[in-house]
């Protein structure tokens, strides 16, 4: 039950003080925010976890309520809530939350026309030599746990054995059709082009990526070969081979964030390795995409795009190991040279990507329901503010393009020393934790002044009271409590 508080007891002058503090931290924080820098790593006390330490909110945020609360308010909050229907009314909010997640799911599944009318007839992965052995996760019934080493050593073995007497017998013939490619699509994907003159060109024109000669040599080196390996007639094996090492540094970062960790050193970073596997999760779907058009049927190109990512890999340990910031130099100057190609290519192939369908996984990836990872590697923009629309290949190409400019910011703030890199879904939560926080203190104070709490919560027009206080943090006094116990 809830009762009617003396005016006196709800708000003191204080308070308001601490409230027009909270309001210009509560803006900076949220300027911070879009920078990814809003909240540095810190030690947090250990703790034991009970049933209702688990409703609390983390730290951060209870330090935040302390600040911009009174004892007067908290008294206030706590006789005027009912926990057990805080926790009732986010159990439900969380059952609408999946209905609607279930159906937007089921939308994107079963939608056969874009906005035009015209259906994407979106394509599996199937016609990359990976991809038509293995399948890709969207296409098996159960993700399974690989067989041992030995035994996938021996078959891998056996199998590329098998391709590389082809390869070498017969160099000259048709393996762009091999996987059951339709001619209309395998004749566009032929008609492709890449110009390597060009991406140097944009190179030279955009402003340069700071970087020791040392990383710098090995840099030139690799793009040269690249464009050695792979003419202009060959943009999606080259993507290919480009994606495959594209994967390491996250791999390799990520392993030594846990070696770190695991030799007691460091842990002040251990959020770094969750926005690291986003990114390589980003790059895996690119990967696919690129299967998705027989980007990997040479076994020339997976010999040297395997091989070469796992030299890539050990190289950016060593890297790690003497300087991280070395080690995220150099991938930077990767990231930036593959913003350039992919930048290159949409420009010089517009009209045809545009008549060319989207791969299923690249439907999947950029318009699925859950895109949390999709907005962990972005440290550099809000959470949700990207949402993509892939009608056709084009679309496609266009966001992986942006995803590597992506990576290339991410990229130059872990290699500054006062840089605090943090997962872009957690800062959103707190930032939209403390803005409640801010929000009930403000709906408080104004119904102390007009001393007219209700007896029961609904029938308070908690919207006006804080449209009033000109604060639109959140929607009132009990959705901000609310937001607050539902911040895990």
């Amino acid at each position: 039950m809830m009762t009617r508080p003396a005016r006196d007891d709800v708000v003191s002058r204080a308070g308001a003080n601490r409230l027009a503090t909270a309001r210009a931290s509560s803006s900076s924080s949220s300027r911070a925010s879009r920078a990814s820098r809003a909240f540095r790593p810190r030690t947090r006390r250990p703790r034991l976890v009970s049933r209702e330490a688990s409703d609390r909110p983390p730290e951060d945020a209870a330090d935040a309520f302390a600040r911009v609360t009174t004892p007067e308010s908290r008294d206030a909050i706590r006789r005027v809530t009912d926990i057990d229907a805080l926790r009732r009314k986010r159990e439900d909010a969380k059952k609408a939350l999946a209905s609607a997640e279930l159906a937007l799911a089921a939308a994107i599944l079963a939608r056969d026309d874009d906005d035009d009318g015209k259906g994407t007839n979106a394509f599996t992965c199937s016609y990359g030599y990976i991809a038509s052995l293995r399948g890709c996760y969207i296409d098996v019934e159960r993700n399974e746990v690989p067989q041992g080493f030995i035994a996938s050593a021996v078959e891998n073995f056996e199998r590329e054995l098998r391709e590389m007497v082809a390869y070498f017998r017969a160099r000259d013939a048709d393996e762009d059709g091999a996987y059951g490619m339709p001619t209309e699509l395998r004749e566009k994907v032929l008609a492709l082009r890449l110009d390597a003159d060009a991406i140097w060109e944009r190179e030279r024109a955009r402003e340069e990526i700071p970087a020791p000669w040392i990383l710098k040599g090995p840099y030139l080196a690799l793009c040269a070969m690249l464009d050695a390996l792979f003419d202009e007639k060959k943009p999606i094996q080259r993507f290919w081979f480009l994606e495959t090492v594209a994967r390491m540094p996250y791999f390799s970062y990520t392993n030594m964030l846990t070696f770190y960790e695991a030799l007691g050193w460091w842990r002040q970073s251990s959020e770094l390795r969750k926005i690291h596997f986003s990114e390589e999760w980003n790059e895996f779907h690119h990967l696919l995409v690129m299967e998705s058009l027989g980007g990997d049927q040479s076994w020339r190109d997976r010999f040297l795009g395997l091989h070469a990512g796992i030299i890539y890999f050990f190289v950016l340990v060593f890297l790690w190991l003497i300087s991280p910031a070395l080690a995220y130099n150099f991938s930077e100057l990767i990231e930036g040279h593959a913003v350039d190609t992919y930048g290159q290519f949409v420009d010089q192939n517009e009209e045809l990507l545009k008549s060319m369908p989207p791969p299923t996984i690249a439907v999947e990836y950029y318009e699925g329901a859950d895109l949390y990872l999709f907005d962990e590697f972005q440290t550099a923009r809000e959470v949700r503010s990207r949402r993509p629309r892939i009608r056709n290949l084009y679309d496609v190409f266009s966001n992986i393009r942006d995803d590597e400019s992506e990576h290339v910011k991410t990229m130059g703030a872990c290699q500054r020393e006062d840089s605090a890199i943090s997962s872009p879904n957690a800062v959103n939560a707190k930032t939209a934790a403390i803005a409640a926080l801010v929000t009930a203190q403000v709906v408080f104070f104004r119904l102390g002044e007009s001393a007219t709490l209700a007896q029961d919560a609904a029938e308070l027009d908690v919207d006006a009271l804080t449209d009033a206080a000109t604060v639109g943090a959140a929607s009132g006094l009990f959705d901000a409590l609310f937001s607050i116990l539902d911040f895990l």
